[in-house]
């Protein structure tokens, strides 16, 4: 919460353009500091020196994050350990379970009693070998709400988090399709369209607590080798708890022991948010469909996603 007499600042002052801005730490465990960020974090090695002013150094980089600097008030008297912490702000919880995957894998259990806000907001702390916190948040900062904020009842009474959610169970669907068409529709406009695929391919279906909470429809593309991703959708109020990147993992892996090659997907050229979900997926553009959607195609006119027209289609693709 901001101090009432705290002033944000809005913009980036004209007479301060950094082309860099890095945060440099010593360390008393050099050896096993460098291990634990590259090989365990996994953080790419931008430089290496040695001898330079009597000192060696490593630089790692976070070449697709924003940086920013936080500084808390520590009052003299305060017997609390120095605040010292890198955070990690990725997508969602399934993102923070990848990225700490390989530093559970070594034996590194998590910090038991992390600091109430990063508790009451679902994050997962480590500490390197010199006892400094990496923070890896189920959220993105500046992107995101705080999870707290999007669900202000997530803690009962006591302050604790409630009882995790069920797993996701991801499965083929083999059952009469027609009862998933409400499904099908959150991601489809054009009934005709839906008419068209929807009996194609196999289909994948999350499920939580034996509820269907999303599905991804997987057909075979024109190209031998390629598979598209016609039709993926989740339910309201499971968007960005990590349920489509279930999925979308599941249909890669599942592709890629098939022996295919490459898995398309296509998406409105409007709609930002599926364009970053997909590129964070780890998709990249291959082409522009130029009015795929229209009243000829069989959707309505005019629509409209973040205040822009739906005209254009995207394709994008992913190698395996």
């Amino acid at each position: 919460m901001t101090h009432p007499s705290a002033e944000v600042t809005t913009g980036w002052p004209q007479h301060l353009c950094p082309g860099a801005l890095r945060f440099a730490r010593s360390s008393g465990r050099y050896d096993e500091t460098i291990r634990f960020y590259r090989d365990l974090v996994g953080l790419p090695v931008l430089d290496v020196f040695t001898a330079s002013f009597d000192e060696d150094g490593t630089v790692f980089g976070l070449p697709t994050a924003g940086t920013e600097l936080e500084i808390v008030r520590r009052d003299e008297d305060d017997q609390r350990p120095a605040l010292d912490q890198l955070v990690l702000y990725l997508d969602d919880a399934d993102a923070v379970g990848a990225a700490t995957s390989p530093l559970r894998e070594k034996g590194l259990t998590p910090d038991p009693d992390p600091h109430p806000y990063w508790r009451a907001n679902g994050a997962v702390l480590f500490r390197d070998p010199d006892g400094r916190a990496v923070v890896f948040a189920p959220w993105v900062y500046g992107r995101d709400p705080d999870p707290i904020e999007q669900d202000p009842g997530r803690h009962t009474e006591g302050g604790q988090p409630p009882a995790a959610a069920p797993p996701v169970d991801i499965s083929e669907h083999r059952g009469d399709r027609s009862t998933m068409r409400w499904l099908f529709e959150y991601a489809e406009d054009s009934a005709s369209q839906l008419d068209d695929y929807v009996g194609e391919g196999d289909v994948l279906v999350a499920r939580q607590g034996g509820a269907i909470v999303g599905h991804l429809q997987l057909v075979p593309a024109e190209r031998d080798g390629e598979v598209e991703v016609k039709n993926m959708a989740v339910v309201p109020d499971q968007r960005g708890s990590g349920v489509g990147r279930a999925l979308v993992a599941t249909a890669l892996t599942r592709s890629r022991s098939e022996g295919l090659r490459r898995v398309l997907v296509a998406t409105a050229a409007a709609d930002v948010g599926n364009l970053r979900f997909y590129q964070r997926c780890g998709f990249r553009f291959a082409s522009i469909e130029r009015d795929a959607f229209t009243p000829e195609t069989g959707y309505p006119d005019p629509i409209f996603i973040d205040r822009i027209p739906l005209r254009d289609r995207v394709v994008l693709s992913q190698d395996l």
